[in-house]
């Protein structure tokens, strides 16, 4: 759905509060500001709840640029959690692992690389990437040196909406799938019909919408973890199950 359509798919089926007049300007409880506002709000909560935004290279969110000595990168503030991070001259991802795995380096490790080594540890290309520097902050490891100054590393990253919804251009439409669209207008609608200055039976319907809203979150949700997963593979880790373990 557009903007425009979401608009008024939400005063038709929902609000029934658009009357037209004769003269003057047409009548209305709930403005478009605010229902604009109520759209916004159900993609953050939607993108944040579910994971339903998930792209790489994304012109804004998704790139980040390497400079000489600098090892943490600030994110775009709609990231949400980076799943890759790719420099843009190979085809391989970097190693993913933890801020603290890279900082503390130690004799025995589950690292590809021995970051004990000064071969590893000193500045050069990129190995790995640890996405918990710091609240959207990202580390990148090995900390380029000047010839990785400018580099620009892909991120596959779980997001928030980066263009809102505006009333300067009702033709656009949400960023979350539009599987999703009309759950907008249902949090929109709960929204309005809760509000202070409404009357008690509508109360009990926006109430009904909002926790509609709240069920589709977690089903969304599912639909997510569903089509991420994998087959099982098979893992004998019990003593019994070893050959000739000495177990009789």
């Amino acid at each position: 759905m557009t903007l425009e359509e979401l608009l008024e798919y939400v005063a038709t089926e929902y609000l029934d509060d658009r009357t037209e007049l004769v003269d003057g300007d047409p009548d209305s409880l709930w403005s478009d500001s605010f229902l604009v506002r109520q759209f916004n709000e159900a993609q953050r909560r939607l993108a944040r709840a579910a994971w339903c935004i998930i792209d790489e290279g994304h012109v804004t969110a998704g790139t980040i640029v390497l400079s000489t000595g600098v090892a943490t990168y600030a994110l775009h503030k709609s990231v949400l959690r980076v799943l890759e991070a790719t420099p843009s001259d190979q085809e391989w991802p970097l190693y993913r692992t933890t801020d603290i795995a890279l900082r503390m380096p130690r004799p025995y490790s589950d690292l590809p690389f021995d970051l004990n080594s000064l071969t590893v540890s000193s500045p050069g290309r990129p190995l790995a990437f640890a996405p918990d520097a710091g609240t959207r902050r990202i580390r990148i490891f090995r900390t380029p040196s000047a010839t990785e100054n400018g580099l620009r590393v892909n991120l596959k990253v779980v997001r928030l909406p980066v263009t809102w919804l505006t009333l300067e251009n009702t033709a656009a439409s949400p960023e979350v799938p539009e599987d999703y669209h009309y759950l907008l207008g249902t949090y929109a609608a709960g929204k309005a019909l809760t509000l202070p200055t409404v009357d008690s039976q509508s109360k009990v319907d926006g109430r009904a919408l909002l926790g509609e809203f709240a069920d589709e979150l977690r089903e969304a949700r599912h639909d997510r973890q569903r089509a991420e997963m994998t087959s099982a593979t098979w893992a004998f880790d019990t003593t019994t199950s070893l050959i000739d373990s000495g177990v009789r």
